[in-house]
């Protein structure tokens, strides 16, 4: 196992929860916001979507009233969720088609975004929606410094299905982006590195830029007890063999088929260890013919998704993760939420050494990682791991996640806005906020 001090960032989400505590205590008075959120994420066809919904669950149960725009298909099962200050509004896509499903929803979004702008505090945009509002924003900030413009950059782009459709996808980012370093209060990436590099390749003001990780729900990803795992693992075949889980998009260039070739190796070593596979995607027919094809049935489970809430029983049952992300510009400076969650259920993890895992795990001794993400390399990572398994402490892993906790992005989302709100307050207002924390402070010394 390598142990190092990471060179790059370290985690300040604990610090911002302060700040952002410290905020509502003093110069801004309490109140309910009014927040508006609009996102590219396909309910029933993307599987991170209601992952993305959660931390805004988490923002209403703050108390403040949060209305979400989303596409969904359908086939989506619905999000529904009984909270009084939370409203999903979604826009049927019939049909999933690459342009055209974009342009369909962002219409429709631009009606709803301009019926509800004028009495909103706070507007949480993707760089999909940029391009469609623009002349709705750019008028809208000419006679008015509110609602507090939000982007939000979860990822790098990232496009495996051609590179005409790449170079579309970068362009529509790198635009989105330099239109958000203008008008925009916050543009707000999934990590601290991500946020140097656009930074550095843009030109956009530091004063602008703010961290948003990917979140996780601490409440759904807890850890089982062993007792509560017995039957599962038994029908995975886990009884007398590792069980080693990934979970998550089928989709090339993430390092699937390594880890795929790698339990092929395994096999042929006579190690006892079996690959978990959970999840969808246009790889997922591929690894099957493959699976067959060496006859590896019983060293690779191929289990198909499953819903988001039966997702934590499968990481119970296995006893590692894996995430074997390679060292790529996709996924070098990306938050990756199959760490998290393995980590807030007190998992350990091999997982790749790029900056993405290094910035959440640090040096904590709740993984292993890779000396390499070729099929050899993570065959041996998964030998390493079954000789030094004792050495990990993963009941450490779920106090970095609580930092990533839906809960936490909500309070940090709240800080941003009231943040930007207290610095764009008029002469009159700030001095009044100054005299309320003036007759505060007063009140505890007395």
């Amino acid at each position: 196992m390598r142990s190092r001090r990471p060179a790059l960032g370290t985690n300040a989400i604990s610090s911002l929860n302060k700040d952002a505590h410290l905020l509502q205590m003093s110069s801004v008075p309490r109140r309910t916001l009014k927040i508006l959120v609009v996102m590219h994420k396909i309910l029933g066809h993307e599987l991170d979507a209601e992952s993305e919904l959660r931390q805004y669950v988490a923002l209403a149960e703050l108390g403040h009233q949060v209305t979400c725009v989303f596409p969904r298909t359908s086939q989506s099962r619905g999000f529904v969720v009984d909270r009084p200050r939370f409203k999903l509004e979604t826009v049927l896509l019939r049909k999933v088609v690459p342009v055209l499903s974009l342009v369909l929803f962002e219409s429709i979004a631009c009606w709803r975004v301009l019926r509800l702008i004028g009495d909103c505090d706070g507007l949480i945009l993707d760089v999909h929606s940029i391009p469609a509002l623009c002349p709705l924003i750019l008028s809208r900030r000419i006679f008015s410094r509110s609602p507090v413009l939000l982007l939000r950059v979860p990822t790098n782009p990232v496009e495996t299905s051609g590179h005409l459709r790449g170079l579309r996808l970068s362009f529509l980012y790198t635009l989105s982006i330099k239109i958000a370093a203008v008008l925009f209060d916050k543009i707000l990436f999934i990590s601290p590195m991500l946020g140097q590099l656009y930074s550095h390749q843009l030109g956009i003001p530091r004063n602008k830029i703010a961290v948003w990780p990917s979140p996780v729900d601490t409440v759904v990803f807890a850890p089982r007890s062993k007792a509560k795992t017995k039957y599962l693992r038994e029908q995975l075949g886990l009884t007398a063999r590792l069980g080693v889980l990934y979970h998550g998009l089928l989709t090339r260039g993430r390092g699937i088929m390594d880890v795929v070739e790698a339990f092929k190796l395994l096999k042929e070593m006579s190690v006892d260890a079996s690959l978990i596979l959970l999840g969808d995607g246009p790889l997922r027919g591929h690894i099957s013919r493959y699976v067959q094809a060496n006859r590896l049935e019983k060293t690779i489970q191929m289990c198909g998704p499953v819903e988001y809430v039966q997702v934590p029983d499968y990481v119970a049952a296995c006893d590692v993760g894996i995430v074997a992300l390679p060292d790529h510009p996709w996924w070098r400076y990306q938050c990756p939420t199959k760490v998290l969650e393995n980590l807030a259920m007190n998992k350990p993890l091999i997982i790749s050494d790029i900056p993405a895992n290094r910035w959440i795990v640090r040096d904590a001794p709740v993984a292993l990682y890779l000396k390499g993400t070729s099929p050899h390399d993570i065959a041996d990572g998964v030998r390493s791991f079954m000789v030094n398994r004792d050495t990990l402490d993963p009941s450490l892993g779920r106090r970095i996640a609580l930092d990533f906790s839906v809960e936490n992005i909500a309070k940090m989302l709240v800080h941003h806005i009231l943040s930007v709100m207290t610095r764009t307050a008029q002469p009159g207002e700030r001095l009044a906020n100054k005299d309320r924390t003036l007759n505060t402070n007063s009140l505890s010394h007395a």
